[in-house]
């Protein structure tokens, strides 16, 4: 059986302080799209994964978070 199409992105920080403030944008960004990713995260790391609603391909609403999620994970990562 194959897994249903998804959007993922790994992003690292330098410290569990940055993770936080990182994991705390999301969650005020996912409040304000109703969109809740797949969220995996460690210490220094978070894994977002996005599936189109219904199991359904990631549609315009999936790919405006991912772009939006980027743009704030820039102001932490490591680059």
């Amino acid at each position: 059986m194959s897994q249903p199409p998804s959007l993922f992105r790994r992003y690292e920080f330098a410290s569990y302080a940055q993770t936080r403030e990182f994991l705390d944008a999301l969650a005020v960004l996912s409040e304000e799209t109703r969109l809740f990713p797949d969220l995996g995260f460690a210490r220094t790391f978070v894994n977002i994964t996005l599936r189109g609603r219904d199991g359904g391909v990631p549609g315009p609403a999936e790919i405006d978070y991912a772009r939006r999620a980027a743009v704030l994970a820039a102001a932490w990562t490591i680059r």
